[in-house]
């Protein structure tokens, strides 16, 4: 069976805002991997209504279609629609295909659609904001590392001879945590959420599930992009403890003025975030993670505490965090742009840390590499003399100055490496993490294995 947070289809009415006396059938799909598409019986403008228009002095009205009209007529930047009895909101919109008839027949329109808001109309200039955000990371519950979930096996005994001979008795157990919760600055509330559900047919199978989640409450309403760096923020931290793409594997918001009544009681609706992520877990299991494969633990870095500290350092080096794990889950990415964007990374954090505006960039890296620590002297060996190499490949490839042309790709990959570790263990000291994750660093099978190559590629 197919995720409903994955992939869906159904079968609506649709509409640009305030031309809802014009409603379109057709169909929206979704799938997390290839995005969302609309595909209309009928157009949302007729073929008069597009081009360029003029009125001639005897009364005849001439259209010029053009490249730019095309363009902008087949550009929608909000659509509204009812599906399943759900209001829907469309975002940034573009046609793809088109077929018209001059005379007679509907034609028919394909939108492709970079954003799906189920559960809620935003008029055509409203601003798309909200007060509160739920985010599902893969492996987050795996991160948490604590189970509610208790097996308990019963044999027959003499003292309990009610038990079958051959078989024992089995109890699944299941307690809901409380929240755990950390109030951020201007009076932001970061929950950890935990829920249990129960899974199977009855007949067949029947099992309990748990599962983690973040849920954000704002202290008033706040643009949807900056709830979204909000969740990137978690989902980095997240990636980098667990060592996979914590991918969103689903997203709300919450409006106030979404409510609704049942039974006396005022009840908050939520609003369902669609759209095809560029960070994805291509691991080869994904969703199973083995907990020694952790590089640290949620208790280890400190509980809601220490994601608390990240949320406020992420704040501040967001664009230097978001080019370095950019740099991560683009799987496909040329191994020099990785030590670039890796390289500008550090540099912004030593600007932004240390405020020294005109800094040598080697200079820059001892500064990182003194944060960072003794583990970080473990990994590469001598630090000057990698931040000789890493400063003579930046510069090469920045510069194409061609001075070093037989590197190879292989050692150009390690050096990317150590500086993803360098940027990693300075946000790490940043958020003045426990001594245990960097212990618990330390003796990870990657490191052991990435620092002889490190070293060797000096």
């Amino acid at each position: 069976m197919n995720d409903p947070s994955r992939t869906f289809e159904v079968e609506g009415q649709w509409w640009l805002p305030g031309r809802d006396d014009r409603k379109i059938a057709g169909i929206l799909r979704f799938d997390s991997d290839s995005g969302a598409e609309l595909r209309l019986i009928g157009t949302f403008r007729s073929i008069f209504e597009e081009g360029e228009r003029t009125q001639q002095p005897g009364g005849t009205v001439t259209v010029a279609v053009s490249m730019e009209s095309i363009e902008r007529d087949g550009t929608y930047p909000r659509i509204h629609g009812l599906a399943e009895g759900k209001p829907y909101t469309l975002e940034d919109c573009f046609r793809g295909r088109t077929t018209r008839h001059l005379i007679g027949g509907t034609g028919t329109e394909t939108v492709h659609v970079n954003q799906i808001l189920r559960g809620a109309y935003f008029e055509k200039d409203e601003e798309l904001a909200a007060n509160g955000m739920s985010v599902d990371l893969r492996y987050l519950t795996h991160w948490a590392c604590s189970s509610a979930l208790k097996e308990t096996w019963a044999f027959r005994t003499d003292e309990r001879e009610d038990l079958p001979l051959d078989a024992p008795d089995i109890t699944l157990e299941a307690r809901t945590r409380d929240d755990a919760v950390v109030v951020l600055p201007e009076g932001d509330t970061l929950r950890l959420a935990h829920s249990v559900t129960v899974e199977g047919d009855r007949v067949t199978t029947r099992g309990l599930t748990q599962n983690f989640s973040f849920r954000f409450d704002a202290s008033s309403l706040c643009p949807l992009p900056e709830l979204v760096e909000r969740a990137s923020d978690l989902q980095d931290l997240v990636s980098i403890a667990t060592g996979r793409t914590a991918e969103f594997d689903g997203m709300r918001f919450w409006h106030p003025d979404l409510i609704w009544e049942r039974e006396g009681r005022q009840h908050r609706q939520s609003i369902e975030f669609f759209v095809s992520w560029n960070a994805k877990d291509k691991s080869k299991n994904p969703g199973e993670l083995p907990l020694h494969d952790m590089f640290f633990s949620y208790a280890e870095f400190g509980g809601i505490d220490g994601i608390g500290r990240w949320l406020e350092s992420a704040a501040r080096h967001r664009g230097a965090l978001g080019r370095v794990m950019a740099s991560r889950y683009a799987k496909s990415m040329f191994v020099s742009d990785r030590l670039l964007n890796r390289a500008a990374a550090l540099e912004a954090f030593d600007r932004t840390t240390f405020g020294h505006s005109q800094s040598k960039f080697k200079t820059r890296l001892g500064r990182c590499a003194d944060l960072a620590g003794e583990l970080f002297v473990e990994l590469v060996g001598d630090v000057e003399t990698w931040a000789e190499v890493v400063r003579n490949d930046r510069d090469d490839i920045a510069h194409h100055l061609g001075t070093r042309v037989k590197q190879t790709p292989s050692a150009q990959l390690f050096l990317a490496d150590s500086l993803y570790w360098l940027f990693v263990l300075c946000m790490l000291r940043d958020v003045k993490s426990p001594q245990a994750v960097f212990d618990r660093i330390e003796h990870h099978p990657e490191l052991t294995w990435l620092g002889p190559k490190i070293r060797a590629a000096l």
